[in-house]
C-alpha cells in the first residue's frame, strides 16, 4: 500500500475507535443507535462484509495464485453478510421458522444465534477466544511472518495464502480484544465494524494491486506517482456509510419498523443505563432512567432505578420522592390484584429500597406462597414456575430458582423471557 493509503487506512481507525469511545462517554443513546441491530452502525458492517464478498470474488477471478483463498473469503464474507440480515429476516420482514423460533437464542432466521447470543455461555465465551485467537493470528501474525519473507512466508504465499497488509493490523487486534468483550457495552459490534471494513480494504488493496501489475501505466514512476491512490479507499467508506444510513431512514420510516426500531432503542436504554450503573457512572444512568420515566411515567421498576442513581449522586429528597411513589403505585396494585405474585414481588423490591425489611418480608411470603400454590394446580405452565422462580431469587435461592426457570424454558423455549431468565442465572450460578 501506498503512504497515502496507509494514513487514509489509520484515519478511518482512529475515526471509527475514537467516535464510539466519544459516544460511550458523552452521547450514550447516539452509541446505542451506532450499536444496535437495524441501526446505523450494524449496517455499516453488514455492507461493509458486502463489499468484502464482491472485491474477494473479483481478486478470485483475476488472481490464480489466490484464487482458493479469495474464493474462501468471498464465500465467508456472503455468509456472514446473509447471517446479518438474518437471510432477509430484518429487510423482508418474514416470520422466524418454528425450528429456529425455538432453538436460536434471539428467535431470528439465522444460524449463528443457534450458538450465541445476548447471554452469556461457556460455548458463547469459547467462540469469543478462538476467533479473538484467530483475528490476531490472522491479522498480526501472519503480515509480520510475510514481512520476514522467511521460507514459511514464501510457502504459505506459494500455496495460495495471502496475507492482509500489516497496516491493518490495529483493526483486527482492537477487534481480537473487543471480542472478548472486556467492558459488557456491545463493543462486539465495533469489533465486527472493524474486520468488515478491514477485510473490505483488503481485497480492495489486491485488487488494486492486480490493476496496477497489469496497467503499463504502472511501469512508469510517472505516472503512477500522479494517480490518487487512496480515492477507492475514500469513495468506498463514503458509499458504506451512505448505504448505512439510507437502509436504517428507510426502514425507520415504515411503521412496522420504526415500531420495533423504538421498542429496540429503548430496550437499549434500559440494559444501558444498568451498564452505566455496573462503572458507577450514576450521572448517565440517571439520565437514561430519566428518559425511559418520561415514555413510561407509571413504572415502578423505573422509578426504583432512578432513586437508586439519585441515592448515589447524594441527591437524597428525590431519592424518597420517587421511592415512595414507587411504594404508592406498588400498594395501587396490590389493592386490586393481592393475589399476584408480580405485585408482591414489586413491593418486596420497593420496601427493601427504603430499608424496610419487615414489610418487604411479609409480601416475599405472599409471593412464595401465591407460585407453591400456582405450580401445584398448574405443574405444567411455564409462566407459573418462571413467576415462582423470580419469587426464589428474590429469597435467595438462586439454585431452586434455575430449577424453575429451566422448567420454564423447557416448556416454552420461543419465549425471549424464559430463555433470558435461564441463561442468564446459569452463567451466574457457573453451570
Amino acid at each position: 500500500m501506498t503512504e497515502r493509503q496507509n494514513t487514509i487506512i489509520l484515519a478511518v481507525f482512529l475515526l471509527v475507535v475514537g467516535g464510539y469511545t466519544f459516544l460511550a462517554f458523552v452521547h450514550p443513546v447516539a452509541y446505542i443507535w451506532a450499536t444496535y441491530e437495524d441501526l446505523v452502525g450494524e449496517w455499516m458492517q453488514t455492507y461493509f462484509f458486502l463489499v468484502a464478498a464482491v472485491l474477494s470474488a473479483l481478486v478470485a477471478v483475476r488472481d490464480r495464485r489466490h484464487r482458493w483463498f479469495f474464493s474462501v473469503l468471498a464465500l465467508a464474507c456472503g455468509y456472514v453478510f446473509l447471517e446479518e440480515i438474518s437471510w432477509g429476516q430484518r429487510i423482508l420482514g418474514f416470520s422466524t421458522p418454528g425450528l429456529l423460533k425455538e432453538h436460536n437464542l434471539q428467535g431470528e432466521a439465522n444460524l449463528h444465534n443457534l450458538f450465541t447470543g445476548p447471554y452469556k455461555t461457556l460455548l458463547k465465551d469459547v467462540i469469543s477466544v478462538v476467533l479473538a485467537a484467530g483475528l490476531v493470528g490472522f491479522g498480526l501474525l501472519l503480515p509480520l511472518l510475510n514481512a520476514t519473507r522467511s521460507r514459511l512466508s514464501l510457502w504459505l504465499d506459494r500455496i495460495g495464502v495471502a496475507s492482509p497488509p500489516l497496516v491493518l493490523a490495529p483493526y483486527f487486534v482492537t477487534a481480537a480484544y473487543l471480542e472478548l468483550k472486556p467492558f459488557s457495552f456491545n463493543e462486539a459490534e465495533v469489533a465486527e465494524l472493524l474486520v468488515a471494513a478491514a477485510l473490505a480494504m483488503f481485497a480492495l488493496d489486491r485488487l488494486l494491486m492486480l490493476d496496477r501489475a497489469r496497467s503499463k501505466a504502472a511501469i512508469a514512476p510517472a505516472s503512477a506517482s500522479s494517480a490518487r491512490p487512496g480515492k477507492p479507499l475514500i469513495v468506498m467508506a463514503l458509499l458504506v456509510v451512505a448505504a448505512a444510513g439510507s437502509t436504517t431512514f428507510a426502514m425507520y420510516s415504515l411503521p412496522d419498523s420504526r415500531a420495533r426500531i423504538d421498542n429496540r432503542i429503548e430496550n437499549g436504554i434500559e440494559k444501558f443505563a444498568g451498564r452505566y450503573e455496573r462503572y458507577d457512572r450514576w450521572d448517565i444512568a440517571s439520565e437514561l432512567y430519566g428518559v425511559l420515566l418520561q415514555k413510561e411515567p407509571e413504572r415502578v421498576y423505573i422509578m426504583r432505578k432512578l432513586a437508586v442513581c439519585h441515592r448515589e449522586l447524594g441527591q437524597s429528597e428525590i431519592f424518597t420522592d420517587l421511592a415512595m411513589r414507587a411504594i404508592e403505585k406498588d400498594l395501587e396494585r396490590y389493592a386490586k390484584e393481592p393475589w399476584r405474585a408480580s405485585v408482591n414481588q414489586s413491593l418486596v423490591r420497593s420496601y427493601r429500597l427504603i430499608g424496610d425489611g419487615e414489610r418487604a418480608g411479609a409480601h416475599l411470603e405472599e409471593a412464595l406462597d401465591i407460585g407453591i400454590s400456582r405450580i401445584s394446580k398448574y405443574p405444567d405452565s411455564a409462566s407459573a414456575a418462571y413467576s415462582f422462580g423470580r419469587s426464589l431469587q428474590l429469597a435467595g435461592r438462586d439454585h431452586e430458582a434455575f430449577e424453575q426457570f429451566a422448567r420454564a424454558y423447557e416448556l416454552k423455549p420461543a419465549k425471549s423471557r424464559y430463555r433470558k431468565a435461564y441463561f442468564s442465572l446459569r452463567a451466574d450460578l457457573g453451570r
